[in-house]
């Protein structure tokens, strides 16, 4: 084996190392993949986002935390792992930022941000069709 030889099996064997490496490192990063929600609860969720949702008029604090406790339960059913602050989704992490902020804690501005990446959620989960409101019906939270 000449020298020119084994040196470009080595050079081909530390590329071969980097790129498994960086598929490694990317397959880390990457959120899992969300299960489907069955129709009965999509169904269900999207009924419980409308309360939500009119909720949020008249208690703004308390329809927020009812659209956490719905998101936790969409994506635990969904099968996301939120025990790990590293794999909960990004709209759920910018939901709570908003909830926390100064915005959230002293005024609705926050909240309403909170609400809207939580509406995100939900019709990620339940599908924009269900999440459609009847007529005559006014949004509260896009």
């Amino acid at each position: 084996m000449t020298q020119s030889t084994l040196v470009v099996l080595v050079i081909g064997i530390v590329a071969l190392l980097i790129v498994v490496g960086l598929i490694v490192a990317m397959s880390r990063n990457r959120s899992p993949r969300l299960r489907p929600l069955p129709d009965e609860s999509r169904d269900r969720f999207a009924r419980s986002w409308q309360m939500i949702e009119a909720r949020f008029i008249e208690d703004p604090r308390g329809a927020v935390q009812e659209a956490d406790k719905a998101a936790v339960m969409i994506l635990g059913e969904r099968g996301a792992t939120l025990d790990d602050e590293k794999k909960v989704p990004h709209e759920m992490r910018m939901a709570r930022e908003a909830a926390a902020s100064d915005q959230g804690r002293q005024g609705t501005e926050g909240m309403r941000v909170a609400m809207v990446h939580y509406k995100r959620i939900v019709d990620d989960a339940v599908g924009s069709e269900r999440m459609r409101r009847p007529e005559g019906r006014r949004e509260v939270a896009s």
